[in-house]
């Protein structure tokens, strides 16, 4: 997923070099990975996913499986981006950058969790906005006290993502305040918005691939010398190649060999068939877990369902960090949350519509506020274009203050969300309980 680095005149790359094809070669270097180890869960899913055995090792072997399929996805793309170009390269990234938590929202849309799928989905842009980033600066702070990165890409992610919170804040203000609005305005309102989401997706992709490229060149600073980035990744989260802040020039590194288009686009499909059986087994064991380890349903939407899709590029972004390519690994991080926001979140409004189910962009009113101040205490963080490790410390903190408080966040939402309304009973025993609770209270007050 990374592009060349091409610094000044030193490095020079003939265009016409063939890639090194080495199907063994890659297995033998992806074994090296710890994240390849969890493959052994996958059999172990499959096999007790169809006996009666507790819920908990369901949810648990299909959660780690969910881990390392994702990686190999993410590998294989990246594969096929080298053979492809940067033209296809969009194109695959945008189908397959974020398939997992797409899968997963099918998924869960299809079994009426209609908040699960918002809280994941919220839950992984707030998790790779602080959390991932805190983690890349924090890694970064601790070998050198102060890095520069190029802020035009942290800056126009940032405006997008605010864009996207303009499109949450609305309708679920106006669900919250107007009395008036029918639901099938408002879901006709959050397909609308669905939609100019998807294009301003677009767009970006034109203005930061095209018109616009020279911007989001980084600049090697090495003390006396300024070397300007000559090449740029074809995917939204990972722009650009970042630059190394050593005082040595940069080196291009040997990406070494490669897997074939052939070889690669099996691995995708079969990695993306896996995916599609573990998140619809991990789906049906979210309501059984939650009731057995009395967790609330709310900290595993938010918290732990975004860790599957996003762990190996956690990894991934720590590792880039931990080499000093600042900006390569906030690539990672913030362009992930972007492209949530404006191309998964679309995405989950018009399958909900096309499932029959009631998804729309009405978020939980304490969700969408929260939103907005993480991506304000963000901003305020990245703008000045500057890391240490205390900025990455504050992140990282404020993430886990926002997973304690869905840890203590009540189900009473989750519980009646896309599911189907009350029965006529169900109704009637309210209505019982409710009388019983007011003659107690006329009999306090002497009023019977």
């Amino acid at each position: 997923m990374t592009a060349r680095m091409l610094v000044g005149d030193d490095i020079a790359q003939s265009e016409d070099e063939t890639p090194r094809f080495d199907t063994v070669g890659v297995l033998k270097g992806w074994c090296l990975n710890p994240i390849a180890y969890l493959l052994v869960c996958v059999p172990a899913a499959i096999a007790l996913s169809f006996q009666e055995v507790e819920p908990v090792w369901i949810f648990s072997l299909n959660f780690c499986s969910i881990i390392p399929l994702a990686w190999l996805i993410s590998e294989a793309t990246e594969h096929l981006e080298t053979i492809t170009g940067p033209t296809i390269g969009v194109l695959l990234n945008s189908t397959f950058g974020n398939v997992v938590e797409i899968i997963l929202s099918v998924q869960a849309i299809r079994a009426g969790l209609v908040k699960v799928v918002q809280s994941s989905l919220l839950g992984a842009m707030v998790m790779n906005l602080l959390f991932v980033t805190g983690c890349c600066f924090f890694i970064t702070g601790l070998k050198k006290s102060q890095t520069n990165y190029n802020t035009h890409n942290v800056s126009y992610n940032l405006s997008l993502l605010s864009v996207a919170c303009l499109a949450l804040i609305v309708p679920t203000e106006l669900a919250s305040t107007d009395e008036w609005s029918s639901s099938s305005e408002l879901f006709s309102m959050s397909r609308f918005v669905a939609v100019l989401l998807a294009a301003m997706y677009v767009l970006w992709l034109v203005f930061n691939l095209s018109t616009h490229a020279h911007l989001f060149q980084t600049e090697v600073v090495s003390k006396q010398k300024v070397h300007l980035q000559q090449g740029a990744s074809p995917i939204l989260h990972t722009p650009q190649e970042g630059r190394s802040d050593s005082e040595d020039d940069p080196e291009e590194e040997d990406e070494g060999p490669r897997l074939s288009c052939g070889v690669a686009t099996a691995l995708l499909l079969v990695c993306t068939v896996l995916v599609s059986f573990h998140c619809d087994w991990l789906v049906e064991s979210i309501e059984p877990v939650t009731k057995s380890l009395k967790i609330k349903e709310a900290f595993v939407a938010t918290v732990l369902l975004p860790m599957v899709g996003n762990f190996s590029e956690i990894i991934a972004a720590v590792s880039i960090a931990s080499k000093g390519k600042l900006d390569l690994a906030m690539g990672v991080a913030i362009g992930s949350a972007t492209q949530i926001a404006l191309l998964v979140v679309p995405i989950a409004v018009w399958i909900g519509y096309f499932m029959g189910q009631p998804f729309d962009l009405d978020f939980e009113v304490f969700q969408v506020r929260l939103l907005v101040v993480c991506l304000l205490m963000a901003s305020f963080c990245l703008l000045d274009g500057t890391a240490n490790w205390l900025k990455g410390a504050m992140m990282m903190i404020a993430y886990v203050i926002v997973a304690t408080a869905f840890y203590w966040l009540h189900d009473r939402e989750f519980q009646s969300a896309g599911r189907a309304p009350a029965s006529a009973d169900e109704l009637a025993s309210v209505i019982k309980s409710l009388q019983a609770q007011l003659a107690q209270v006329k009999d306090v007050l002497h009023l019977k």
